[in-house]
């Protein structure tokens, strides 16, 4: 099966429901020391399952004051607190605004272990959909199957655990802040995770240019895990053209393919590891901006989540998490700058086109601003029955203090001072009467 399958790189966020380093804090003090614990805890507790944990940053200090903080130089993540090593084929990438990516790497076409071998008689397109189908949905624990990742999958669950804990200790400590704690669980959706997002890599020529747009773009796959469907989706491949064209950028001798769903690369030469995808310096520069684009993606994505299924969120939460969408929102349209190198800046540009990330942040900043202004009338409604109980007890305050006046006054015992002091008080109620019915 080996020679018929694409190499793929499976791309796998994952939130921890924190921020390391807090965009919009002037003193990030606090979240720095906790960043250099949790790596540190990382550490110690994935040494019992066979993980090393790469630190990946130095604290910035003014004597004993902390100032920022001074990321080591990593080809494809930039802001990384530190990477996982976990197997040959599988690491994970903790980033400082506190998502997680797995990059698990099917070189050898293990995805297609166990599949029926009729299915090598058809397009090349079919064969790398379908490996690519059964990957993501057994990452995902949708694959009625076998698991094809499972000792990978064990790894990652264990992982994300051991995150969320440290997390969650650091919260009850009050060493950090849940901003996101819906989406940092085992519960939200499958067991923490989200969605897969697949690199191709195949030979020059390998596929046709139809064969290429139907990969990249067609919905004839739907039914692809099923057999019985594979002659029929490869006869439309095959006698159909696809209506849409592959964004296709090239680089050197090399193309380069984005679409919203999947992006590709091509190669003169096989990559057979991870050392190998890190010397090649079109696939680094891809892997580096879709992890870029896709932790923007992912935080816009679940901070929605969060805000739907967490009706107890605080005005001042829900202003924390729009600022941090605005800020993202304005980083993403101003950092494809001209201090970045050719080759990075271009491919960048490409993964933002194509990924819609742009139109997501209009959209969750949209969702979140009626969120609070549904607080506010919230808010506002509470505050006029606080202020309905406020006036009732003042009305019964008001009505006992001047019993004693209004009795005076029916038995003939009132002095001109009890007049004056009568009147100025009766012109106090009024004008707050009319006060309040002005401010309404």
């Amino acid at each position: 099966m080996e020679q018929n399958m694409v190499s793929q790189i499976h791309i796998i966020p994952f939130d921890l429901g924190c921020v390391f380093f807090d965009c919009l804090s002037i003193d990030n003090s606090k979240n720095l020391c906790f960043a250099e614990y949790f790596v540190d805890k990382l550490s110690l507790e994935c040494a019992n399952i066979g993980v090393s944990i790469e630190k990946n940053f130095q604290l910035k200090k003014l004597g004993k004051t902390i100032t920022g903080i001074k990321y080591n130089d990593n080809p494809i993540a930039e802001q990384a607190i530190c990477i996982a090593h976990i197997q040959s084929n599988l690491k994970c990438y903790i980033l400082s605004n506190g998502v997680g990516f797995f990059l698990l790497t099917d070189l050898d076409g293990k995805a297609l272990n166990g599949t029926d071998k009729s299915i090598l008689q058809y397009s090349k397109a079919l064969i790398a959909n379908y490996q690519k189908k059964i990957s993501q949905s057994t990452i995902l624990n949708r694959y009625e199957g076998d698991d094809v990742f499972v000792e990978e999958e064990k790894l990652m669950l264990q992982l994300r655990e051991i995150c969320w804990k440290i997390v969650a200790e650091g919260v009850s400590k009050k060493k950090i802040s849940h901003i996101r704690k819906f989406s940092a669980a085992k519960t939200y959706k499958a067991e923490g995770l989200s969605y897969v997002l697949t690199a191709y890599i195949f030979k020059e020529n390998e596929l046709t240019q139809n064969e290429l747009n139907h990969l990249m773009h067609s919905t004839i796959f739907g039914k692809v895990l099923d057999s019985k469907e594979w002659e029929h989706i490869n006869e439309t491949i095959q006698k159909s053209t696809c209506e849409e064209n592959t964004i296709t950028l090239k680089i050197g001798n090399r193309n380069t393919y984005y679409s919203w769903s999947a992006v590709a690369v091509e190669i003169h030469e096989d990559i057979n590891s991870f050392d190998e995808i890190m010397n090649d310096m079109v696939l680094v520069a891809l892997l580096k901006a879709e992890l870029y684009v896709q932790s923007r993606w992912f935080v816009a994505d679940n901070s929605m989540d969060n805000v739907n299924k967490n009706s107890s969120y605080s005005m001042e939460t829900l202003q924390r998490l729009a600022s941090l969408i605005e800020f993202s929102q304005a980083e993403i349209e101003s950092d494809i700058s001209a201090n970045m190198n050719t080759l990075y800046k271009k491919i960048l540009n490409q993964v933002v086109i194509t990924s819609e990330v742009k139109q997501l942040y209009k959209s969750v900043a949209n969702q979140i601003n009626t969120q609070k202004k549904i607080k506010e009338a919230q808010y506002q409604d509470k505050k006029r029955k606080n202020k309905l109980i406020v006036d009732l007890f003042l009305a019964v305050f008001s009505a006992s203090s001047l019993y004693k006046t209004i009795s005076d006054l029916v038995y003939g015992s009132f002095s001109w001072v009890n007049w004056l002091l009568f009147g100025a008080m009766s012109l106090v109620a009024v004008g707050t009467i009319i006060f309040n019915y002005k401010n309404k």
